[in-house]
């Protein structure tokens, strides 16, 4: 069964609970320099019923424009505004714990724009300045580790109530352009986390992508706010994704209704593999 036959029958049924969808981008929208299978027609198909739908990644490194422009490249029609990345929801955290205005030391790159900045943060990189802020955010790209991750772990010597956070909670990625693989930022942070604590020093280690809560959250904010359903519930959301780890269970542990497609990282025999409680409701071949 492809999604597509599957939501063609959802919409036709008065009764359904689900009213609107995420979609996974890496493995389920493209990968690499490559289209999945039925991406593009599922897209169109979804536009054309009225669909709601975004676009979930924890590529904390590039801005929605530039997430949503490489996705066009690929024959994917998707606009900047339905791009939800792991850096948006640094927006929420910084409302909850009343940090707008306070200065945030950014261990590599988090967006261009900054989401740091969007979120109402003053980004620094400058480990001159570190003492001056109020938490560390693990970013992404290319920086010099052996600098940043000594002040960063000096940082939290200093300022043990400090908070690490973590907006791509990975520990690694595919690289397209070589075909091998890169450190996530998630190691990164965890690999400081790790030192620290054989220090007997805890720091609070805060996630904000799949398969963590917050990305989800803020994603079903946006749904509710940009169209106009402010009554939805995350139970009548359908997160769809090529990962069991990450998109499945994290949509899991909300109780948000979800769907593995087969184009990507999971194959049928890790799914065999894979204890049935941990398997999502519904397993589409393809998005159409």
């Amino acid at each position: 069964m492809t999604f597509q036959d599957f939501w063609q029958h959802n919409i036709n049924q008065q009764d359904s609970p689900l009213k609107a969808v995420l979609f996974d981008v890496d493995g389920t929208i493209i990968s690499g320099r490559k289209l999945m299978p039925g991406a593009d027609r599922a897209i169109k198909f979804l536009r054309e019923q009225g669909t709601p739908f975004l676009f979930l990644t924890n590529d904390s490194c590039n801005s929605s424009e530039q997430k949503a422009r490489y996705m066009q490249l690929n024959g994917a029609d998707v606009r900047p505004e339905e791009v939800i990345s792991c850096g948006h929801a640094l927006s929420d955290f910084v409302e909850q714990n009343n940090l707008r205005g306070s200065k945030a030391f950014i261990m590599g790159e988090l967006g261009r724009p900054s989401y740091a900045e969007a979120a109402g943060l003053i980004p620094c990189s400058n480990i001159e300045e570190i003492d001056e802020c109020e938490l560390v955010i693990a970013g992404e790209g290319y920086f010099n580790w052996h600098d940043v991750f000594h002040a960063v772990f000096n940082y939290f010597i200093a300022h043990r109530s400090a908070r690490l956070v973590v907006a791509n909670p990975d520990s690694y990625w595919p690289n397209s352009a070589t075909g091998k693989l890169g450190i996530g930022a998630g190691a990164q942070a965890r690999f400081i986390v790790g030192l620290l604590a054989e220090m007997k020093i805890d720091i609070e280690l805060i996630y904000l992508g799949k398969p963590y809560p917050a990305i989800y959250f803020y994603a079903l904010k946006r749904l509710q706010e940009d169209f106009n359903m402010p009554q939805l519930k995350i139970g009548e959301v359908l997160m769809i994704g090529d990962s069991l780890t990450s998109d499945i269970a994290g949509a899991r542990n909300i109780n948000m209704p979800c769907a593995l497609v087969m184009t990507g990282i999971t194959t049928a025999m890790l799914l065999a593999k894979t204890a049935p409680e941990k398997h999502p409701e519904l397993i589409f071949d393809t998005l159409s």
